[in-house]
Protein backbone atom coordinates (compact mmCIF):
# COMPACT_ATOMS: atom_id res chain seq x y z
CA UNK A 1 0.00 0.00 0.00
CA UNK A 2 1.03 3.56 -0.85
CA UNK A 3 2.73 5.20 2.08
CA UNK A 4 0.20 7.98 2.16
CA UNK A 5 -2.34 5.83 3.46
CA UNK A 6 -0.71 3.58 5.93
CA UNK A 7 -3.04 3.22 8.72
CA UNK A 8 -1.97 4.97 12.30
CA UNK A 9 -4.44 3.83 14.23
CA UNK A 10 -2.78 4.15 17.64
CA UNK A 11 -2.37 7.92 16.94
CA UNK A 12 -6.14 8.16 15.96
CA UNK A 13 -6.43 6.03 18.81
CA UNK A 14 -4.60 8.86 21.35
CA UNK A 15 -6.74 11.77 19.02
CA UNK A 16 -9.49 10.59 19.34
CA UNK A 17 -11.24 12.10 22.21
CA UNK A 18 -13.01 9.05 24.71
CA UNK A 19 -14.89 11.77 27.15
CA UNK A 20 -18.20 10.89 24.98
CA UNK A 21 -17.32 7.19 25.25
CA UNK A 22 -16.98 7.22 28.85
CA UNK A 23 -20.14 9.64 29.27
CA UNK A 24 -22.24 6.98 27.12
CA UNK A 25 -21.26 4.22 28.87
CA UNK A 26 -21.66 5.98 32.55
CA UNK A 27 -25.09 6.58 30.80
CA UNK A 28 -26.58 3.99 30.05
CA UNK A 29 -25.34 1.72 33.34
CA UNK A 30 -27.06 4.53 35.44
CA UNK A 31 -30.52 4.00 33.05
CA UNK A 32 -29.98 0.61 33.83
CA UNK A 33 -29.33 0.53 37.52
CA UNK A 34 -32.59 2.99 37.98
CA UNK A 35 -34.55 0.71 36.16
CA UNK A 36 -33.94 -1.85 38.29
CA UNK A 37 -34.33 -0.38 41.10
CA UNK A 38 -36.30 3.27 41.23
CA UNK A 39 -38.50 2.33 38.22
CA UNK A 40 -39.06 -1.36 39.02
CA UNK A 41 -42.87 -0.92 40.11
CA UNK A 42 -43.44 1.59 37.45
CA UNK A 43 -42.87 2.20 33.82
CA UNK A 44 -39.09 3.81 33.27
CA UNK A 45 -38.29 6.93 31.80
CA UNK A 46 -36.14 5.29 29.13
CA UNK A 47 -37.66 1.34 28.57
CA UNK A 48 -34.11 -0.93 29.29
CA UNK A 49 -34.86 -2.03 25.65
CA UNK A 50 -34.27 1.43 24.12
CA UNK A 51 -31.46 2.48 26.20
CA UNK A 52 -28.94 1.76 23.52
CA UNK A 53 -30.37 3.03 20.74
CA UNK A 54 -30.91 6.31 22.55
CA UNK A 55 -27.84 6.80 24.45
CA UNK A 56 -25.30 5.75 21.56
CA UNK A 57 -25.96 7.76 18.06
CA UNK A 58 -26.29 10.87 20.44
CA UNK A 59 -23.16 10.42 22.29
CA UNK A 60 -21.02 9.24 18.82
CA UNK A 61 -22.87 12.22 17.02
CA UNK A 62 -21.03 14.50 19.28
CA UNK A 63 -17.46 12.67 19.31
CA UNK A 64 -17.92 12.64 15.26
CA UNK A 65 -18.46 16.53 15.41
CA UNK A 66 -15.06 17.11 17.11
CA UNK A 67 -12.59 13.65 15.11
CA UNK A 68 -10.83 16.32 12.82
CA UNK A 69 -12.97 20.22 12.92
CA UNK A 70 -10.89 22.64 11.57
CA UNK A 71 -10.88 25.24 13.79
CA UNK A 72 -10.25 22.89 16.92
CA UNK A 73 -7.06 20.93 15.27
CA UNK A 74 -4.27 22.63 17.44
CA UNK A 75 -2.20 20.65 14.97
CA UNK A 76 -3.97 20.56 11.49
CA UNK A 77 -1.26 22.53 10.19
CA UNK A 78 1.25 19.96 10.79
CA UNK A 79 -1.20 16.92 9.81
CA UNK A 80 -1.43 18.90 6.54
CA UNK A 81 2.38 18.69 5.63
CA UNK A 82 2.90 15.61 6.21
CA UNK A 83 2.51 12.80 3.49
CA UNK A 84 -0.79 11.12 4.91
CA UNK A 85 -3.71 13.17 3.61
CA UNK A 86 -5.98 15.02 6.15
CA UNK A 87 -9.08 12.84 4.72
CA UNK A 88 -7.46 9.62 5.07
CA UNK A 89 -7.22 10.26 8.82
CA UNK A 90 -10.65 11.18 9.23
CA UNK A 91 -11.56 8.44 8.10
CA UNK A 92 -9.20 6.23 10.17
CA UNK A 93 -10.44 8.06 12.88
CA UNK A 94 -14.41 7.59 12.46
CA UNK A 95 -13.09 3.48 12.53
CA UNK A 96 -11.44 4.27 15.52
CA UNK A 97 -14.92 5.58 16.93
CA UNK A 98 -16.50 3.26 15.64
CA UNK A 99 -14.79 0.72 17.39
CA UNK A 100 -15.26 2.40 21.13
CA UNK A 101 -18.54 2.73 20.60
CA UNK A 102 -19.07 -0.99 19.61
CA UNK A 103 -16.97 -1.96 21.84
CA UNK A 104 -19.59 -0.64 24.53
CA UNK A 105 -22.75 -1.25 22.56
CA UNK A 106 -22.14 -4.21 20.87
CA UNK A 107 -21.69 -6.53 24.12
CA UNK A 108 -25.29 -5.43 25.10
CA UNK A 109 -27.11 -6.96 21.94
CA UNK A 110 -26.02 -10.13 23.29
CA UNK A 111 -28.57 -10.07 26.23
CA UNK A 112 -31.40 -8.46 24.46
CA UNK A 113 -34.40 -10.56 24.32
CA UNK A 114 -35.64 -9.15 20.69
CA UNK A 115 -32.53 -11.04 19.06
CA UNK A 116 -28.87 -9.69 18.10
CA UNK A 117 -30.30 -8.76 14.64
CA UNK A 118 -32.72 -6.28 15.76
CA UNK A 119 -30.72 -5.18 18.66
CA UNK A 120 -28.13 -3.86 16.01
CA UNK A 121 -30.11 -2.42 13.90
CA UNK A 122 -31.61 -0.52 16.60
CA UNK A 123 -28.76 1.86 16.88
CA UNK A 124 -26.34 0.92 14.45
CA UNK A 125 -28.88 2.93 12.10
CA UNK A 126 -28.99 6.38 13.83
CA UNK A 127 -25.58 5.90 15.09
CA UNK A 128 -24.14 6.13 11.58
CA UNK A 129 -26.78 8.93 10.62
CA UNK A 130 -26.10 11.11 13.59
CA UNK A 131 -22.59 10.86 13.08
CA UNK A 132 -22.64 11.41 9.34
CA UNK A 133 -24.24 14.50 9.91
CA UNK A 134 -21.99 15.16 12.58
CA UNK A 135 -18.80 15.12 10.79
CA UNK A 136 -20.48 16.59 7.37
CA UNK A 137 -21.63 19.79 8.98
CA UNK A 138 -18.15 20.15 10.98
CA UNK A 139 -16.10 20.19 7.99
CA UNK A 140 -18.80 22.58 5.83
CA UNK A 141 -18.30 24.70 8.70
CA UNK A 142 -14.99 24.47 10.18
CA UNK A 143 -16.63 24.15 13.55
CA UNK A 144 -17.31 21.25 15.76
CA UNK A 145 -19.95 23.44 17.64
CA UNK A 146 -21.70 23.32 14.90
CA UNK A 147 -21.76 19.57 14.01
CA UNK A 148 -22.97 18.96 17.69
CA UNK A 149 -25.64 20.84 17.80
CA UNK A 150 -27.32 20.02 14.45
CA UNK A 151 -26.68 16.43 15.46
CA UNK A 152 -27.71 16.95 18.84
CA UNK A 153 -31.13 19.08 17.61
CA UNK A 154 -31.68 16.11 15.28
CA UNK A 155 -31.51 13.70 17.96
CA UNK A 156 -33.96 15.64 19.78
CA UNK A 157 -36.75 15.81 17.23
CA UNK A 158 -36.49 12.36 16.16
CA UNK A 159 -36.60 11.12 19.48
CA UNK A 160 -39.35 12.93 20.92
CA UNK A 161 -41.13 14.74 17.57
CA UNK A 162 -40.56 11.86 15.19
CA UNK A 163 -43.73 10.01 15.67
CA UNK A 164 -45.59 13.51 15.75
CA UNK A 165 -43.69 14.72 12.61
CA UNK A 166 -44.69 11.18 10.43
CA UNK A 167 -48.48 12.13 11.63
CA UNK A 168 -47.90 15.79 9.44
CA UNK A 169 -45.55 14.67 6.94
CA UNK A 170 -45.90 11.05 6.29
CA UNK A 171 -43.16 10.82 3.48
CA UNK A 172 -40.34 11.75 5.74
CA UNK A 173 -40.62 8.22 7.16
CA UNK A 174 -37.07 6.98 5.67
CA UNK A 175 -35.37 9.63 8.03
CA UNK A 176 -36.96 8.68 11.07
CA UNK A 177 -33.82 7.29 13.30
CA UNK A 178 -36.22 6.31 15.61
CA UNK A 179 -38.57 4.33 14.19
CA UNK A 180 -39.83 1.77 15.91
CA UNK A 181 -40.58 -2.10 15.00
CA UNK A 182 -43.68 -2.22 16.21
CA UNK A 183 -44.71 0.67 14.51
CA UNK A 184 -44.23 -0.20 10.71
CA UNK A 185 -44.16 -2.78 8.72
CA UNK A 186 -40.87 -5.23 8.97
CA UNK A 187 -40.43 -4.30 5.38
CA UNK A 188 -40.73 -0.51 5.65
CA UNK A 189 -38.49 -0.73 8.78
CA UNK A 190 -35.43 -2.71 7.03
CA UNK A 191 -36.05 0.00 4.66
CA UNK A 192 -35.78 2.84 6.78
CA UNK A 193 -32.53 1.44 8.36
CA UNK A 194 -31.19 0.89 5.62
CA UNK A 195 -31.57 4.61 4.49
CA UNK A 196 -29.81 5.79 7.56
CA UNK A 197 -27.23 3.62 6.98
CA UNK A 198 -26.31 4.61 3.43
CA UNK A 199 -27.12 8.27 4.13
CA UNK A 200 -24.79 8.62 7.39
CA UNK A 201 -22.14 7.07 4.95
CA UNK A 202 -22.59 9.52 1.95
CA UNK A 203 -22.38 12.11 4.69
CA UNK A 204 -19.43 10.85 5.70
CA UNK A 205 -17.47 10.46 2.82
CA UNK A 206 -18.93 13.77 1.74
CA UNK A 207 -16.93 15.17 5.12
CA UNK A 208 -13.91 13.64 4.09
CA UNK A 209 -14.23 14.80 0.26
CA UNK A 210 -14.26 18.04 2.05
CA UNK A 211 -11.40 17.11 4.48
CA UNK A 212 -9.51 16.40 1.03
CA UNK A 213 -8.95 20.11 0.15
CA UNK A 214 -6.19 21.47 2.37
CA UNK A 215 -6.51 24.96 1.56
CA UNK A 216 -10.22 24.74 3.10
CA UNK A 217 -9.17 23.29 5.84
CA UNK A 218 -6.34 26.01 6.20
CA UNK A 219 -9.11 28.36 5.82
CA UNK A 220 -7.15 29.80 3.29
CA UNK A 221 -10.54 29.17 1.40
CA UNK A 222 -13.80 28.71 2.39
CA UNK A 223 -15.71 27.22 -0.90
CA UNK A 224 -14.72 24.82 -3.37
CA UNK A 225 -13.20 26.48 -6.69
CA UNK A 226 -15.90 26.90 -9.30
CA UNK A 227 -15.16 24.50 -12.17
CA UNK A 228 -14.68 25.99 -15.71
Amino acid sequence: MNGRYTLALYTSLRLVEWLPTALCALTMLLLWLLNATTWRESAPLVPTIRVVEIVVPLAAGIQAAFLLSPEDEPCLELLLACPRPAHWALLERMLVMAALTGSIALPVNLIQPEGVVLALVRWVSPTAWFSGIAVFTTLLTRQGTFGTLLATLLWGGTLFGGDALLTRWPHLWPLHAYLQPGGARPAVYALNRGVLILAGLLLTVSAAHLASDEERMLGIRTQHPVTR
